[in-house]
């Protein structure tokens, strides 16, 4: 699946993602924190450096993904 990543500064990147779901690809942007008191997990955008291609050479931080799109 080739999806467009948009960042806030206006940057744009094409990949092609492994996965088959684009709420795959969307979980791969989040950590899941485990809650005081064993009250449970919440999800938390990830603000650290991650690889947005499999080939390890585009390093991003999600939480300056301004928009995801689907191309065909």
């Amino acid at each position: 699946m080739k999806i467009k990543v948009i960042m806030d500064s206006g940057k744009e990147y094409i990949l092609e993602y492994p996965g088959n779901t684009l709420q795959q690809f969307i979980s791969s942007l989040y950590n899941e924190n485990q809650l005081p008191m064993g009250a449970g997990t919440v999800k938390v955008l990830k603000n650290s450096f991650s690889f947005l291609d499999p080939e390890s050479k585009i390093m991003f931080n999600p939480s300056h993904v301004s928009s995801i799109e689907i191309i065909n």
